[in-house]
């Protein structure tokens, strides 16, 4: 079988690990979303381009709305979705493989808040799952694009990589809006049956032997994920085994590059070793599926344009095929948690382009690395919903951990006392204990209560973000930071906006509290998100306007407070 290496995978990973045809509008019930797009997550480590965070966005939502109309398929039955193969040939008449199948559940889950009709579309990819599955309850790896039919030899079987992202995205979904539960963990134990070894390690495929395994399809945030949402089987044990073949097998193969090669074979004892010549693939035995940032820019000089996806396990290029599938690939986020600025920024630069003419695989890998280097990639443990409670056979509850959890202070030192909100109703008359950058006002007119109130951007056009912040402690006792807020917005959400966000500075976690928002409305609005008593916090309230003369827009807030 010809199945594609799962990179776009492992470009969300690399973060994560180290450290995370109607029109496209707001989502007007973008405050039930756990995580409206954009997200802007602050991640653990590393850089971000240097580009704005509106321009960033901006790269997203084009890419989104490129990719959706070109690759995202209303078929094949009337409450179905799938991610077509177009231009790339992997599936007859531009149908789906289980690998698109899975990049769309990840990124419409993501691209929610953004594009109104999200919850709809990935029901129909979801859809699809279902009525295409093998014997071991996966997805079947490749379907017809005209009879919606299994498109390989042999009995229907699955793909380890797709099956993986399907599952994610059911965590995703759950946590952008609630309800998968059930589904995500039926799928999960169905994977754990069918694809993990008795030793942990990873099988290619659901039907494949126990002694191989593909280190494309390695993707740790993906099973850290699962062991915190599903209790029930012993993830940890998968996460242990793919730890020590990382290191068993690039000590004794790959010691300097620290490369592994597509696939391995006696993936079940000590001593995993290359696959041969042409294994599953037409691929030599040294091509890599888990490229590092510093093997990539050594090898291409560092030019993107020169970043090869195949690589001999000593770090030199194995330049037979086509340029990598898009610049980004895995190694745009790999410079990021390197911390490198000028590869990032590089890489980043070079995503607008895509010479390579690679289409569904090249465009989809594209789309999830914007997402990724555009610092919009939230992980389910970052939800600001509840954590699942899954239950056991005989339906008691389950406690489920989160999939991290945030170290002690230490212990010489202790935290910092309390404090609330400073100013938060702007009463001083000025801007005593925020800080703020772009337009920015204190008012007296159309105030929420007392006789001031903050002004976010003018009547007058304005160029960009104008915001306000605040760093706090969340006092003992309190659970809610609260505010409102009056946008007014003659413009369309796509250019204008109000937004905000609260960052966790202690866990390292940023939610959007208030989605992207432009309307007309006369009264104001009260947001509120839960806080952890003892947690320091920063809130930042931002008013967004394109500049353009006879639409500016501009926005109020009043009333911070800590309860």
């Amino acid at each position: 079988m010809n199945r594609r290496t799962g990179i776009a995978a492992l470009s969300s990973a690399a973060l994560v690990a180290a450290a995370v045809t109607a029109a496209l509008a707001h989502n007007a019930s973008a405050a039930t979303l756990g995580h409206p797009f954009p997200s802007h997550v602050t991640y653990k480590v590393g850089v971000k381009p240097s580009a704005s965070q509106a321009t960033r966005d901006a790269a997203v939502e084009k890419q989104y709305n490129s990719w959706k109309s070109t690759y995202l398929v209303h078929g094949c039955a009337s409450n179905e979705y799938y991610v077509s193969t177009k231009g790339d040939g992997d599936a007859p008449n531009n149908g789906t493989v289980s690998e698109a199948q899975g990049y769309g559940m990840n990124i419409v889950p993501l691209m929610a808040g953004y594009d109104a009709n999200a919850k709809v579309e990935f029901d129909g990819l979801w859809q699809l799952v279902k009525d295409h599955r093998d014997g071991q309850g996966m997805m079947q790896w490749k379907l017809d694009g005209n009879t919606c039919k299994y498109a390989d030899s042999g009995t229907p079987d699955g793909a380890t990589d797709g099956d993986l992202d399907i599952g994610y995205g059911l965590i995703l979904a759950d946590k952008q809006w609630g309800g998968y539960t059930a589904d995500a963990l039926a799928w999960l134990g169905r994977f754990y049956a069918a694809d993990v070894a008795s030793d942990g390690h990873l099988k290619c495929e659901d039907d494949g032997p126990g002694t191989d395994t593909r280190p494309s399809d390695f993707m740790l945030d993906h099973l850290r994920a699962f062991a915190a949402y599903d209790t029930a089987h012993d993830w940890n044990k998968v996460i242990t085994k793919t730890q020590n073949l990382i290191q068993e097998f690039t000590a004794a193969y790959s010691p300097t590059a620290n490369l592994l090669s597509d696939f391995v074979v006696n993936a079940n004892t000590t001593s995993p070793t290359p696959a041969p010549a042409n294994y599953q693939e037409s691929q030599p035995d040294n091509i890599v599926a888990t490229h590092e940032s510093n093997s990539y820019k050594s090898h291409s000089g560092g030019n993107p344009q020169k970043v090869y996806p195949h690589t001999k396990l000593d770090g030199t290029p194995y330049n037979t095929s086509d340029v990598a599938e898009e610049a980004g690939d895995s190694v745009g986020p790999s410079a990021m948690a390197a911390g490198d600025q000028g590869w990032t920024d590089t890489i980043w630069n070079y995503l607008a382009t895509n010479p390579f003419g690679d289409a569904y695989f090249g465009e989809t890998i594209k789309m999830i690395v914007y997402i990724v280097m555009a610092g919009d990639y939230w992980a389910p443990g970052d939800s600001s919903s509840p954590t699942p409670t899954p239950t056991t056979s005989s339906g008691t509850p389950t406690p489920t951990p989160t999939d991290s959890t945030p170290p002690p202070p230490p212990t010489s030192t202790p935290p910092p006392p309390p404090s609330a909100i400073v100013n938060g109703g702007f009463e001083t008359g000025d801007f005593t204990g925020w800080t703020r950058t772009g337009t920015t006002a204190i008012t007296t007119s159309t105030v929420h209560s007392g006789t001031h109130a903050v002004l976010l951007g003018s009547t007058n056009p304005t160029n960009g973000d104008s915001k306000v912040s605040q760093t706090f402690t969340a006092p003992a006792g309190s659970t809610t930071v609260s505010f409102y807020y009056l946008v007014h917005c003659p413009d369309d959400v796509t250019y204008d906006w109000a937004t905000a966000t609260l960052k966790d500075n202690t866990t390292g976690t940023t939610v959007t509290v208030l989605g992207r928002t432009c309307n007309l409305n006369t009264s104001y609005t009260k947001v509120s998100h839960a806080i952890t008593a003892g947690d320091s916090y920063t809130l930042t309230l931002v008013n967004h306007d394109e500049n353009n003369p006879g639409d500016a827009t501009d926005t109020r807030y009043d009333d911070v407070s800590v309860s």
